[in-house]
């Protein structure tokens, strides 16, 4: 079994980047059931329904407000509704995590900024994966 640390992640918008993340998560795929137990049945039954749920895409980092390729061009996609495709997750340098063909991300939250005397400067994002799931592209260490 292979473990493998954070060291080399990163986010990636198209070629660029996004300065100074330090975590990203997916909360996982969610297929949609429904109960279809009956009378008489001992344990409950359920039956697939409607389209499952891609999940949702977080990541955070330290905020640099001089980032404009990175987390500025984020934020303007975010306010203008641009749904993207070129928004990139990285395990470490072979192995990343993207939307499927014909799916987009569309950024819910941008400009989260947080800033606490003498700390550093904290922002996250959001994104909904929309009519396809996120698929994993490669399995390197």
């Amino acid at each position: 079994m292979t473990v493998i640390t954070g060291k080399n992640a990163k986010v990636m918008y198209g070629a660029v980047t996004i300065a100074e993340q330090v975590a990203w998560a997916l909360s996982g795929y969610v297929q949609s059931v429904e109960e279809v137990t009956s009378f008489g049945d001992n344990v409950k039954r359920y039956e697939l329904s409607d389209a499952g749920d891609a999940g949702k895409i977080t990541f955070s980092g330290n905020y640099d407000p001089t980032d404009s390729a990175g987390q500025q061009a984020l934020a303007t996609q975010c306010k203008t509704g641009v749904k993207l495709t070129t928004l990139y997750l990285y395990v470490n340098t072979s192995t990343f995590w993207r939307i499927a063909a014909g799916g987009n991300i569309i950024v819910t939250k941008c400009d989260a900024v947080q800033m606490q005397r003498s700390k550093v400067g904290k922002i996250s994002f959001e994104g909904q994966p929309s009519a396809a799931a996120m698929e994993q592209i490669g399995t390197g260490t």
